[in-house]
């Protein structure tokens, strides 16, 4: 996928392009990445953007503070495509469900820091299991906000 910038004449008309397919105007975009970091530059925070809408290793890579994140994600396929791209810190922004455990532990097995969210104990149990089975260190969990 290549980002058209407004100033190119080479842009498809609606009824050419492929679907599914990102539309933007990507000076807009610009604006708004550069907005967002100016709200956030008086806070010591730090930009974990959720990539689940644009779904763009291109605008990822735009709106990240380095290439390798840190980046928020929804789905285990959208993690594997933006590690893919060499993006090395990300959150499953989903309670994860007991049948994703294999998946997360080979990511992490690939060097990917990917960190879980936990809703339940139950949760936390399954992926202190997994994590074990799987001889993968995880991080200590935050039990207040379980």
């Amino acid at each position: 996928m290549m980002i058209a910038q407004s100033n190119n004449a080479s842009v498809a008309t609606l009824g050419e392009l492929e679907t599914p397919c990102l539309i933007l105007d990507a000076d807009r975009m610009d604006r708004n990445i550069a907005r967002l970091r100016g709200r956030l530059a008086g806070f010591d925070v730090s930009l974990r953007p959720h990539l689940k809408t644009a779904k763009s290793v291109e605008v990822a890579r735009r709106v990240m503070s380095s290439p390798a994140g840190p980046a928020t994600v929804s789905t285990l396929m959208e993690a594997t495509q933006f590690a893919a791209a060499g993006v090395r810190d990300i959150i499953y922004a989903v309670g994860i469900a007991p049948s994703k455990l294999a998946r997360v532990l080979e990511l992490r097995a690939e060097g990917i820091d990917l960190a879980v969210v936990l809703d339940t104990v139950e949760q936390a149990e399954a992926v202190a299991a997994a994590f074990a089975w799987g001889g993968i260190a995880y991080p200590r969990a935050d039990r207040d906000r379980l």
